[in-house]
């Protein structure tokens, strides 16, 4: 996958690097794009612990995407999954229900709270929020091609505090 990319990878090859057979391969997985997010979203850790600082409770929610970025061949991983999430239909499904679950819930319910305490306005959009978060790192790795920097979504979370604190 991460050799060859989203438009080189196929069920023929995976069969025959794995000594299976394309039945056995769609028998787990509807379509080769799902399989792709899955491989994906298998090199994606859980969230660490997050503090009590609220940039480092925002980061601990989106680090993980930089860590897989940042580990192996996790960036061209992650770019396949990406491009297969656009493409495929299963896949996109299979990225959105993992993006739901492990990153806009937690973050929702992570930002009410701060805008509760009046760290940051209430008037925010979550999906703008999270889209203003992890934009920048889509773009890295899909269309620059570029290696993730180590703190790159703390960063981000800087900037989104910077950008929605209260008055």
């Amino acid at each position: 996958m991460a050799e060859n990319g989203w438009r080189g990878f196929s069920v023929d090859g995976v069969a025959k690097r794995a000594s299976a057979s394309k039945q056995t391969i769609y028998k787990w997985w509807p379509s080769i794009g799902a399989m792709c997010v899955d491989a994906a979203l298998a090199l994606i850790p859980d969230s660490p612990d997050g503090g009590r600082d609220p940039q480092e409770r925002i980061t601990t929610l989106i680090v993980p995407l930089e860590a897989a970025a940042r580990t192996g061949a996790g960036h061209a991983v992650l770019r396949v999954a990406l491009t297969a999430a656009a493409d495929d239909k299963d896949a996109g499904e299979l990225w959105r229900a993992w993006m739901n679950r492990d990153i806009r819930m937690p973050m929702r319910m992570l930002l009410a709270e701060l805008a509760g305490k009046r760290v940051i306005r209430r008037d925010f959009d979550l999906d703008e929020a999270i889209e203003e978060m992890l934009g920048p790192l889509w773009h890295r790795i899909l269309i620059m091609r570029a290696p993730v920097r180590e703190g790159f979504c703390s960063a981000q979370s800087a900037n989104f505090l910077k950008v929605y604190a209260a008055s």
